[in-house]
């Protein structure tokens, strides 16, 4: 799920950005609940790409406040394992570890898995997952030539951040805008898309339902 039009919906409203977000955050239970009762048993949520953090200090102060405390809202439900990838490090040190603290709490709970990404980009995840192979492979003594040569995209998949995931079956962005933004591009090479026009504030359940319905009607051939 990209949760994207949080601005857009300010401009819509005539209010400021943090109302927005809070809006939005909101949302974010209610979602996972739909998910819940749909059966699902994993949800991918990205609410903050390194690209939004070149924005106003403001704006992305404002949006991390209400990540951080969305997050350990989610953490203190005890309802759902959650799970954070990203470069957190971009974050600050006061919301990365409230942060890291509450997914922490939720290592124990068996219910649906919850990932987050927080200041995540795609082609960085990728970047560094080949980036891990090679180390590995260096500290084991493996000659440049022989890595080339056993190089699998198998191997490289088991080094991203949701390694050990099942595959990616649907992505929904909200806003209206059509394109992935860099949102998981390796684990979305067979993904279904559903690009709603709602804005990620006024996302309901019957969008969500309409999401579910278009997937359903779909021919999945897997690159076939």
């Amino acid at each position: 799920m990209i949760v994207d039009g949080n601005r857009r919906w300010a401009r819509a409203h005539h209010t400021d950005l943090d109302a927005a977000y809070r809006r939005g955050g909101d949302r974010v239970h209610e979602l996972l609940t739909w998910c819940e009762a749909a059966g699902m048993s994993v949800v991918t949520l990205w609410p903050l790409s390194t690209d939004n953090l070149r924005r106003d200090p403001g704006d992305v102060r404002a949006l991390v406040q209400v990540i951080t405390e969305v997050v350990c809202e989610l953490a203190d439900a005890r309802r759902w394992q959650l799970n954070l990838f990203g470069n957190t490090e971009l974050l600050g040190q006061g919301a990365r570890g409230r942060i890291c603290d509450a997914v922490r709490r939720t290592v124990a709970v068996s219910g649906m898995t919850v990932n987050v990404a927080v200041a995540y980009d795609g082609r960085e995840d990728i970047t560094s997952a080949v980036r891990s192979l090679l180390t590995e492979h260096a500290g084991r003594g493996t000659a440049v030539a022989d890595i080339v040569d056993g190089l699998t995209s198998d191997q490289i998949a088991g080094h991203l951040s949701l390694t050990g995931q099942p595959p990616v079956d649907l992505i929904i962005r909200t806003s209206g805008e059509q394109r992935l933004s860099g949102f998981l591009p390796w684990q979305s090479a067979y993904s279904e898309f559903y690009f709603c026009d709602v804005n990620w504030p006024d996302f309901t359940r019957a969008d969500f339902d309409a999401a579910l319905l278009s997937y359903t009607r779909r021919s999945r051939r897997y690159g076939q």
